[in-house]
């Protein structure tokens, strides 16, 4: 189910030739990766996303139009939250990038979700609201302050000096 809300999130909709003995291959074609999943499977899949109001699945003369509904498109996105990891490079920039916040009291939640998220994704705290990430992560940022709300409060630097940098040196493990 994971990987059809996954597929829908990124193709926004699918839209499927109907052939009735052929829609399992069809489907199948659509939604399965590499051979991971029967086509028995991915109709089970369609079937309970669509009773659990994920997906809308609709037929427009003989096509099969499969929809994430708004739940759907929540699902989604704590999905790729949930996945969301910053890569370290190879060979490590020699630059840290420091998020700094000052949300306002009435984001609290948005805020402490926030933070939390940071140090899930590797992030050290500095000090209160600044973390510190050896590694890229603007896009990251950027997605987690559109989906926390929280954009105008947030603010990305990349620095390449630090007075504590062997401290972080050590922390995170970086080869100098």
């Amino acid at each position: 189910m994971k990987v059809i809300i996954a597929a829908l999130a990124i193709a926004g909709v699918v839209t499927i030739a109907v052939v009735a003995p052929a829609l399992p291959a069809a489907l199948g074609a659509v939604f399965s990766m590499s051979g991971r999943y029967s086509h028995k499977q991915i109709k089970r899949s369609l079937a309970k996303l669509k009773k659990d109001g994920l997906i809308s699945i609709a037929y427009e003369g003989k096509r099969m139009v499969i929809k994430l509904t708004k739940n759907g498109k929540q699902k989604a996105l704590k999905y790729q939250l949930d996945e969301m990891q910053i890569k370290p490079q190879k060979r490590w920039d020699r630059k840290f990038r420091l998020v700094i916040f000052d949300i306002p009291k009435q984001y609290k939640q948005n805020s402490t979700m926030f933070a939390k998220k940071l140090k899930d994704m590797g992030f050290a705290l500095l000090q209160k609201s600044v973390w510190v990430c050896p590694y890229p992560c603007e896009d990251e940022i950027d997605f987690l302050k559109e989906v926390y709300l929280i954009r105008p409060y947030v603010r990305l630097a990349t620095v390449e000096k630090l007075d504590i940098q062997y401290d972080l040196i050590n922390k995170f493990k970086l080869k100098v």
